[in-house]
């Protein structure tokens, strides 16, 4: 290859050996949250498990391609790289369809996060709770009287304390704080243009990535053709 494609090969591999990391890195952090919330109570048929799976199976996904990415490029070998070329286009087209579907249907996205936090209180995932109550300053599910309303004492996160097993002693404090589901809906509400256009922008990195990889692909069999070989 010449020497604009060595270059080429060489930031390809890089990348691809920072999402390697990123993968591994999701699929521990997924595997711990699953392993954390496996003694909780399960209420009103809501599987708590889901958010954990689901960062699980994208860390294995992306481990997947980018092990793909960096074995190809590594050995030189076509056949890898085809294959990685076409699980980058697949991720191309399944972020385009998610990114314009946040973009169509922010309402609705909005709706999601809102029910999001209203399943972890109804799950019982007290432990979540507690986070984006120390995040978002807010107190509960709608509010501090949902922990009333169930005999639980309000937890010191609703006050501002880490520990959650710290006793508010003043209910000013926390009564006037919204409820978490108004929170974090506002939060993502906030950020919604950041995320649009993030989302944009990763498709777009998509695309080079894959025009890229496809150019090197042919490179590669073109090079095979000449009698050159490759792995």
């Amino acid at each position: 290859m010449g020497c604009l494609s060595g270059i080429v090969n060489f930031i390809l591999y890089i990348v691809n050996v920072v999402f390697l990391i990123v993968g591994i890195l999701l699929i521990v952090l997924g595997s711990i949250m699953l392993s954390d919330l496996s003694h909780f109570d399960r209420a009103d048929g809501t599987n708590p498990d889901t958010i954990p799976i689901c960062i699980t199976v994208l860390g294995c996904l992306i481990f997947v391609v980018s092990f793909f990415g960096c074995y190809g490029i590594f050995r030189q070998s076509a056949c890898m790289t085809g294959a990685y070329t076409s699980m980058v286009f697949i991720l191309f087209i399944l972020q385009l369809v998610l990114t314009c579907w946040v973009f169509v249907n922010r309402s609705a996205f909005l709706s999601d996060m809102r029910n999001l936090v209203s399943t972890l209180w109804n799950a019982r995932e007290y432990t979540a709770i507690g986070v984006l109550e120390e995040t978002f300053g807010c107190c509960g599910n709608t509010g501090y009287s949902n922990y009333n309303a169930i005999g639980l004492s309000v937890p010191g996160t609703c006050c501002g304390y880490l520990d959650s097993q710290q006793t508010c002693s003043t209910p000013s404090v926390y009564s006037s704080k919204p409820g978490c589901n108004d929170k974090f809906e506002e939060f993502w509400n906030d950020n919604m243009d950041i995320i649009r256009w993030s989302g944009l922008g990763l498709c777009i990195f998509d695309l080079i990535v894959f025009l890229i990889a496809g150019a090197l692909t042919n490179c590669m069999r073109t090079q095979g053709a000449g009698g050159q070989g490759y792995a």
